[in-house]
Parts: C-alpha cells; structure tokens; sequence
C-alpha cells in the first residue's frame, strides 16, 4: 500500500468512527465516549492524553413544538435564550418585535447575527425561527451565549415549514418549549509532545470535537487532521514542545476553550504560534447545485509571514484559498478567541458545506476523503514549518 493510500486509509477510519458515535453535544454520554475514544487514539500513536473537565449546566429538551390546529411541528429551541415560565404558550403568530404575539423569522444558520439583533430588547412572547440552511431541514444556530442567555424563548424549526408558517400570521397557536438543566461534565483533551528544547514558546494546535449532531464533514476532518500532526512530530521530534488541544462546547459559545484559556491565560501570546482546524474541512462543497472543481477553503493569518507560510504550503499542494482573511480582521470559530488575546495564528476552514449544522452531515454521502487527504497533507507540512 502507498504512503498516500495508507493516509487516506487513516482518515477514513477516522471519520466513520466518529460519525457512528452519535449526536456529539457537549456534555453527553456520546461527548464523553467519544473524548475516551480519542484519547486511545493518541496513544496508539505513543504519546498520553489528558482529560480535563470543566462543568455545565446541560440542556435537555423534552419537548419543543409548535402546534397550528392539528399539525405539530417539532423543532429544538436555541440554547441561549430564556425559556418560558409556562410550558405552554397560547397565542397568535406575529411579526418580529411585535408586543403580545409569538413572533417568526427565518434566517440563515451559517450567519445568523440578525436574529441576535432581533432577540435584543425583543418584546414577543416567543420566537419561531426557520434556519436557512443550502439544505432544506433543521440547521440549528450555535450558543454563542450560553452563559449569558437573553431574549424571549425560541423555538428552530425546519426551513421546509416556513411557507406554511409565514402565512398563518394572526392565528392561535400553541407553543410549548421544555427543557430541563443538569450539571455535567464535558471534557477538553490535552496532550503535549516534548520538542527538542522545552524552553521554546510552544506551537499550540487545536480543534474543536463537539457540535450538534454526527458532524462527520464538520467535525470529524479536523480530529483526523489533528491526529496526523501528532503522528509527525511524534517521528519528527520539532525544535519545540506541541500542545494539542481537542476542546468540547464549540457549540456553546467556544465553552471548553474558554476554560482551557482562563486556565492558561498567558499562553495565547507566549504561545510561538496556533493552528486552528476549524469547521468542514471534510465537507463536499456545493455551489448551486454543483460540486466545484477545486478545494474550497477558507484561511486566516495574524500576520505576514504566518500567511507568507501558509500560501506556500497549500500551493505545494495544488491549494489555493477561495477567501483569505488577513491580519488585522477579526477571524472566525476559535481562532477568534487567539485574534482577542493577541496571539499568532492559521486557521483553516471548509467553505460551502451544504449540510452544515444539519442532521444529515453523516458518513458517507457528507464527506470528500480525497480533498481531505489533500488538505491534510498540505497541513502537516505547514505545521511543521511553523515548529522550527
């Protein structure tokens, strides 16, 4: 077997590993098993995880619907909003802002900043949103303020029942969102490699490995990623020490990395540099209705020369960023956290994801092993030009 086909090999079970684990919210069984699994993973590699945990109060959603007549209409709520006093709401559907009613909207999961402005100072009784995701169903909407919950309760729902619901404005209808919080913990996998000079500031690579459901093209690319950069620097000892960080409560407003950070809050800037793997590295990207023909990602530098080292890296391999967000601009997902603590950084994002946040985002149909492969390749060898 190749080295490449063996790589390829590598990635795939990873991928289908994790997918088949289950819906991966931070602070499930499934979010536990799945940070177990991990961990044995790294070390059939040869070097020794720790699990470190920091708490929640977990959701739990044991009924969240809207009912028109007799059609039911179920959904999930956001998990940073207010929830109802009353389980069951009675009450007509209205505009957004409006005083007295329950209010609907629709908007686009991927950037949904203008229902948070519409959540702000918000005087309807509840909120029904329909996500806009590229595939029609439920793409639900990240915690960005999971801790600091606002806004009246609301309710996610299917962009599919957004004809339906957008011409019922002025009926009755019932609303009834139940939830219920228990503390749990989540926990962050941390590993560090020894370089050749532990007194060198360390390179610090991360990615997230929680989300909303299986996530196999969001999620499960950067955990692959992360693991065949250990597998490097394992048989490539690098001038520095490596810290890799796997970090649950991405969904919630970056909550794993946020308690890694209050732990180590110099380390963003004595940190030599981050790597952030960030969301749909493994997607298939769709425009329209097509695939395009080439890689489609998304990168960010904090300065120059990380961004000179970047572009060199993934031209090697036949990549050329679709956007390339430079210095100065606040980034995207965790590296944003490293931009607001003055660190030095690379992120690297999938772009076009037609199935992010959704239920459907599963092995196989999700995920392009081949362009992941590619990237991955690209990746490592970025990655140790940045351990020197």
């Amino acid at each position: 077997m190749s080295e490449e086909e063996d790589l390829k090999q590598r990635i795939t079970s990873i991928v289908k590993d994790y997918d088949s684990q289950g819906i991966h919210r931070t602070g499930t069984k499934v979010d536990e098993q799945s940070a177990h699994w991990l961990a044995d993973k790294i070390k059939k590699i040869g070097l020794e995880p720790c699990l470190e945990g920091f708490s929640l109060d977990r959701i739990d959603v044991r009924e969240a619907s809207v009912e028109l007549g007799t059609q039911k209409i179920m959904g999930l709520p956001l998990f940073d909003c207010t929830y109802p006093k009353e389980e069951l709401i009675i009450s007509n559907l209205g505009n957004i802002n409006e005083e007295n009613v329950i209010g609907i909207t629709s908007v686009d999961n991927v950037t949904p900043k203008i229902l948070e402005e519409q959540r702000k100072n918000n005087p309807n009784i509840g909120i029904i949103v329909a996500t806009q995701g590229m595939t029609p169903g439920l793409s639900l909407i990240n915690a960005d303020n999971f801790t600091t919950p606002f806004g009246p309760p609301t309710l996610q729902i299917s962009s599919e029942n957004w004809p339906l619901l957008s011409s019922k404005i002025g009926i009755e209808v019932s609303f009834n969102i139940k939830i219920s919080r228990n503390p749990k913990k989540a926990y962050n996998v941390i590993t560090r490699l020894k370089g050749k000079d532990s007194g060198l500031a360390p390179l610090v690579i991360m990615t997230p490995r929680s989300g909303w459901w299986n996530c196999a093209s969001e999620r499960a690319g950067g955990i692959a990623i992360l693991l065949e950069l250990m597998r490097a620097f394992y048989y490539n000892k690098p001038p520095r020490d490596v810290l890799f960080l796997a970090n649950s409560g991405h969904e919630l407003g970056h909550l794993g990395l946020d308690h890694y950070l209050n732990q180590n809050s110099d380390l963003i800037k004595k940190a030599s540099s981050w790597i952030h793997l960030g969301a749909n590295i493994s997607a298939v990207p769709q425009i329209g209705k097509k695939k395009p023909s080439s890689i489609k990602i998304l990168v960010q530098s904090s300065d120059s020369e990380i961004e000179k080292l970047t572009n060199q890296s993934l031209a090697k391999y036949g990549i050329i960023p679709s956007v390339n967000i430079s210095q100065g601009k606040r980034p995207v997902g965790e590296a944003k956290n490293i931009f607001d603590g003055g660190g030095r950084y690379f992120s690297i994002l999938g772009m076009q994801n037609p199935l992010f946040h959704h239920q459907h985002d599963r092995w196989p149909d999700a995920v392009d092993i081949n362009n992941t492969t590619i990237i991955t390749k690209a990746v490592v060898f970025l990655g140790l030009q940045l351990a020197r």
